[in-house]
């Protein structure tokens, strides 16, 4: 357990939805203060929108009428991105079920929303309307985004992970604005031939020319590839089979001025190559303990730290990378269907050097919850500086805030002041 001293979070405010949502529910939008929003979509086919506005502390939570999701309708998964800078613009893309009175008849469809205004309370209300609905052949499950280069232009593509084993890609067609599916192989070597079901997909584009995709898979599979997109070869791939289905995989640093998402605008540490840099993997198992794969990049899976009470709360059902005490180090965090919130610190062991294998990690904090939970986001939804850890549950979302007064003390030994100085507008 954490010292209280170091890390505390307190709700502070709690929105039911009308009904539960799942592990691919949750999608951000983290970027200037008048873009970042969360979307959530529950199983009943409605998705509510949470944000703050400008200079106010009081949320809005909001269901947004996105057009063709009928009655019938079972959201499956849900993820956004705004366009690159050349074309501004939030997509929005839904994977649904639709039923027809009995599983055996039911029709899959890709719903994609997009929408050129930047001005976000416009925006939003138009893009419900430009909906571009896509069937599909297969049962969805994550939805996510990633780079592409087209002629040295950086472009954003959904990833639909699907029943068939695949993974479906979908590109937007610049000159008439809608998304077509591609061949992922075009752009994805890694992801052919792919053993089973694809559950997890995490893929980081590194320096604008390296790029590493994390694999998790039905049967247990994990691979790791690294591709160069320069010459577009693949120049390293390890593979290990866990003994259940793999829940959501992570890839991290500890430092946490070592950025690796490039889609959120962020930047990776100059003056290394992706081989200096230690990068680990976080894998989820869902009949497992939660283990951390260190130096994946250069060492592959032979080093495994295994999360003390990982599996003390049923599965772990989502995960998050963040440093949430602010000492320069990431976090992670795990969200368990057993109603659980766990923290853990990564640390070095004194007795063994610097090298990566000397890493291990310890239980900080934890709270438990009412219902099993589905997804976790770390951003400043409120605007003010301080980021919230967002919690989606079976029952609704819940905003956790950092304690104020810890935020105070922190403060005040950054600034080399007197902690009773120091002062928190609430």
């Amino acid at each position: 357990m954490a010292d209280k001293q170091n890390l505390d979070f307190e709700e502070i405010h709690f929105f039911p939805i009308p009904s539960q949502t799942n592990i691919y529910g949750l999608a951000k939008i983290d970027g200037k203060e008048e873009e970042r929003k969360l979307f959530l979509a529950s199983l009943s086919g409605s998705v509510v929108c949470l944000e703050y506005p400008q200079n106010s502390l009081v949320p809005t939570f909001r269901e947004v009428p996105f057009t063709y999701i009928p009655d019938s309708a079972e959201i499956v998964s849900i993820d956004a991105f705004n366009r690159p800078e050349t074309r501004k613009g939030l997509v929005v893309g839904i994977s649904l079920i639709l039923l027809k009175n009995s599983r055996s008849h039911q029709k899959q469809f890709l719903n994609i929303y997009s929408a050129l205004e930047s001005r976000s309370e416009f925006s939003l209300g138009s893009l419900a309307e430009g909906c571009q609905h896509l069937e599909l052949n297969f049962v969805p499950f994550q939805l996510t985004h990633a780079d592409v280069f087209v002629k040295e232009r950086k472009q954003i593509v959904f990833l639909l992970c699907g029943s068939d084993g695949k993974v479906h890609m979908f590109c937007e067609e610049r000159t008439q604005q809608r998304f077509e599916e591609q061949p992922v192989q075009n752009f994805f070597p890694e992801l052919q031939n792919l053993p089973s079901n694809v559950l997890w997909l995490e893929v980081e584009t590194l320096d604008n020319s390296k790029r590493v995709t994390v694999v998790g898979c039905q049967n247990g599979h994990v691979k790791v590839a690294v591709t160069d997109l320069t010459r577009g070869s693949i120049d390293q791939v390890y593979t290990l089979d866990r003994d259940g289905p793999i829940s959501s995989v992570k890839l991290f640093t500890q430092d946490s001025s070592k950025i690796i998402d490039a889609t959120d605008g962020k930047k990776i540490e100059s003056g290394q190559t992706i081989e200096r840099r230690e990068y680990h993997l976080l894998v989820c198992c869902a009949i497992e303990a939660t283990v951390v794969y260190t130096n994946i990049i250069s060492q592959g899976f032979t080093n495994m730290v295994t999360l003390p009470e990982s599996d003390e709360f049923d599965c772990v059902t989502c995960t998050c990378i963040a440093d949430v005490n602010w000492d320069g180090k990431n976090e992670i965090i795990l969200g368990t269907y057993g109603q659980e919130l766990l923290i853990f610190k990564g640390v070095r062991l004194d007795n063994t050097g610097n090298s990566s294998n000397s890493i291990d990690f310890q239980l900080m904090w934890k709270r438990s919850f009412a219902s099993p939970l589905f997804a976790i986001e770390y951003l400043d939804l409120t605007n003010d500086g301080l980021k919230e850890l967002v919690v989606a549950s079976l029952s609704g979302l819940h905003v956790l805030q950092h304690n104020l007064d810890n935020v105070a003390l922190h403060n005040a030994e950054q600034n080399s002041i007197d902690p009773t100085d120091a002062e928190v507008v609430t």
